[in-house]
């Protein structure tokens, strides 16, 4: 059995567990980062922003979220003219359940999708992103180099969780060889297991001991960071979801 190991935020960590469990992996799993709602001037910087045609952007699950909660029964109101465009399946999930029309969704679910998606049609135009405080500049530059008026709302705030005493046990497991791949869902959780394991070993050791076993990115971006930090991920999968990077290391496993 492949034994897998990954961090996410807190709150999705229990269902990110029985995901992978249920496809045969044998998990370790801690937490990465902990969600806290932004503040209420991004909310009315939001509203202020929207309206007919907007192009609004909603960057994860989470936003959709945090949205619903600061506005409570507006939300489907709030964004019914506007153009809606979502960053994947799951997040076109959570704003139908909340009664939002999706208008697209990229073939690529990544920052990288969304500016091919979006590039051609902006220019001069107002796009609005909902997403945390802690966005990769993929989107922004790709955005702003295609032209449009940039409005960056972040709807949550993402803080590292820290050393924890399960992050502890997978360096434990790293170390003694009981870790068959190592799986990343976002950059800012991959910076935050680089620098938590290197503290922990020091960083030749623990470059060391992560090179003897597989490390796997959800997608481009994250790979891109994997690489910048030096250690290069050997499992990409082609769709940008956390179940498609399951399949992708339960297939090359």
């Amino acid at each position: 059995m492949t034994v897998l190991g990954f961090t996410r935020p807190n709150k999705r960590l229990k269902d990110s567990v029985k995901e992978a469990e249920d496809l045969g992996f044998q998990v370790m799993a801690a937490p990465s980062l902990d969600i806290q709602s932004g503040d209420d001037a991004e909310f009315d910087r939001l509203e202020a922003n929207l309206g007919k045609d907007v192009p609004v952007i909603f960057g994860s699950a989470t936003a959709v979220e945090e949205c619903r909660k600061h506005f409570g029964e507006r939300l489907p109101e709030l964004f019914g003219q506007c153009r809606v465009i979502s960053i994947g399946p799951n997040t076109t999930k959570y704003l139908e359940r909340e009664g939002i029309t999706v208008s697209a969704v990229p073939e690529d679910f990544s920052s990288f999708g969304l500016v091919d998606l979006l590039k051609d049609e902006i220019r001069g135009k107002k796009v609005v992103i909902v997403r945390s405080d802690s966005g990769t500049d993929i989107l922004s530059d790709g955005l702003k180099d295609a032209g449009a008026e940039l409005i960056d709302i972040a709807s949550y705030k993402l803080q590292d969780m820290g050393m924890t005493s399960a992050l502890m046990h997978m360096f434990i497991a790293i170390k003694r060889g009981q870790m068959d791949v190592m799986a990343f869902t976002s950059p800012m959780s991959a910076k935050s297991f680089f620098n938590q394991i290197d503290d922990y070993y020091g960083k030749e050791k623990a470059r060391g001991y992560m090179d003897k076993i597989k490390v796997a990115a959800i997608g481009r971006p994250t790979a891109m960071t994997l690489k910048a930090i030096g250690r290069p991920a050997d499992i990409v999968p082609e769709r940008t979801t956390f179940h498609d990077m399951l399949l992708a290391i339960k297939e090359q496993c």
